[in-house]
């Protein structure tokens, strides 16, 4: 059978989805319900949602106004295998979503993520026998004016935005960033042990930063290891997370960790690297090509607080106007000449958490990250999480051949989801099509940038 089974992009997505993810309806339906009576089923308002972020929607209200007349009803029937009669009122959406326990909505999102592991959807993408974890907080949901005490907001220039923020635990694989786990950070991550609201009206933008992803990563972290308890991961992190606390979590709770390491964050533990690595000890690498001189050095099991880490620091020098770039890591994992460019090939995904995944969903898919969808914060928590599966499954279709050459034929995922709409809205879903098995095929882009031989 050909991969292009299907011009009909609501075709597409629906058979990629129960490709994937079979059993995402029972996954569904085992949220448990909070309603005693209901004339909408939980498949209809979760799966409704779905479509709505497909077709740009950026309102509950799109799902009441937009569907009228059109084949949306008779579409969605299929797809959730019901036959509801009439579209609801917006206000239902949020009604039930505010009442769903934020359990709840986690435990739909480990079972689709466990599905895709466990049928080793992303074992291509181990590096080194680990599963790359990025990390970082991302804003979302912007507003003008205070919506509620638990939104955080910001002054600058006498203007204040109130705004949500969520750490983010994104996997790297097939060249898309899967929303693995998120934390929501609260105002109260402000605030170290002690502290008191004068302290923190006295710290800067970039001190209140690290202080609320730290202590939504404290949350965050074991209670990713309960869910996946003999899960071989490997953290990576920006410049905030090296820190004693950050660096024994990982070592208790069996992560590797990779962070991004200043000379100003932890100045001790640098000056003692560069004392170190001037020692012949061997442990450096020098690669020179037509562009750029590279000079790699590290420095393994220098103590710090009693937890040994390892550091890794490379200086690259552009020929053409001498100018020069300096990173430095820092990592728990043995460093050898067989697995330095590995390791630091790992580091610089981190990019990925911005790029696949937070600016894609706030700017090129259109998906409108940044929008208030609603104001209830329980609700909230169910509506990023639809995003964030919406995503994956948008992911799947723009970096697999399901469509052929994604980019040559709709150039973007907006115009993906413009065409979404249209057939949804104007066509007849063919469930014979989508029923029919074909194999789908990655973009290996991401795991042939990583998979250097041992050798390299």
């Amino acid at each position: 059978m050909k991969k292009e089974f299907s011009k009909n992009t609501a075709e597409v997505f629906t058979k990629t989805m129960f490709h994937y993810i079979p059993e995402i309806l029972k996954y569904i339906d085992e949220i448990k319900e909070p309603r005693k009576r209901y004339d909408y089923s939980m498949r209809y308002l979760m799966m409704s949602e779905m479509l709505m972020f497909l077709c740009e929607g950026r309102s509950q209200r799109f799902t009441e106004t937009a569907y009228e007349d059109t084949s949306y009803l008779e579409n969605i029937n299929k797809i959730i295998k019901q036959d509801l009669k009439k579209i609801p009122d917006a206000e239902i959406y949020t009604d039930v979503f505010s009442r769903i326990e934020k359990e709840e909505i986690e435990e739909f999102q480990y079972k689709i993520n466990y599905q895709m592991i466990r049928n080793k959807v992303y074992e291509n993408a181990k590096v080194l026998g680990k599963y790359n974890l990025l990390i970082d907080g991302s804003r979302f949901q912007k507003a003008h004016y205070e919506i509620s005490p638990e939104w955080l907001s910001q002054t600058k220039e006498g203007k204040t935005t109130w705004y949500l923020s969520m750490l983010e635990m994104k996997l790297v694989a097939n060249s898309m960033a899967v929303s693995i786990m998120s934390e929501m950070i609260k105002n109260r991550d402000k605030k170290k042990e002690n502290e008191t609201d004068e302290d923190v009206k006295r710290k800067s933008e970039e001190e209140i930063k690290q202080d609320c992803e730290i202590n939504a990563t404290k949350r965050l972290l074991p209670k990713f290891r309960k869910k996946y308890s003999r899960l071989p991961v490997r953290i990576i992190a920006d410049s905030l997370y090296p820190s004693i606390e950050i660096m024994k979590m990982c070592e208790e709770l069996t992560f590797e960790y990779i962070f991004v390491l200043k000379d100003k964050k932890i100045p001790t533990l640098t000056r003692e690297f560069l004392d170190l690595v001037s020692l012949p000890e061997g442990n450096r690498q020098l690669v020179e090509n037509e562009k750029e001189i590279i000079l790699t050095m590290w420095v393994n099991e220098i103590d710090y607080h009693g937890i040994k880490t390892n550091i890794i620091r490379q200086i690259k020098k552009n020929k053409k106007d001498g100018k020069y770039a300096i990173w430095m890591w820092m990592t728990n994992r043995e460093i050898t000449k067989k697995n330095i460019n590995k390791i630091i090939s790992c580091a610089k995904l981190r990019d990925y958490i911005e790029n696949q995944g937070f600016k894609e969903q706030k700017v090129t898919s259109g998906i409108d990250l940044e929008h208030v969808y609603s104001k209830d914060i329980k609700a909230i928590k169910v509506i990023y999480t639809i995003i964030q599966i919406t995503h994956l499954i948008l992911q799947i279709i723009e970096h697999s051949d399901i469509c052929g050459e994604f980019n040559k034929k709709y150039g973007s995922v907006k115009v993906f989801r413009r065409q979404f709409y249209a057939y949804l809205t104007r066509t007849s879903i063919n469930i014979e099509i989508i029923q029919i098995k074909i194999q789908i095929r990655f973009d290996n882009s991401t795991s042939s940038y990583l998979n250097y031989t041992e050798e390299h």
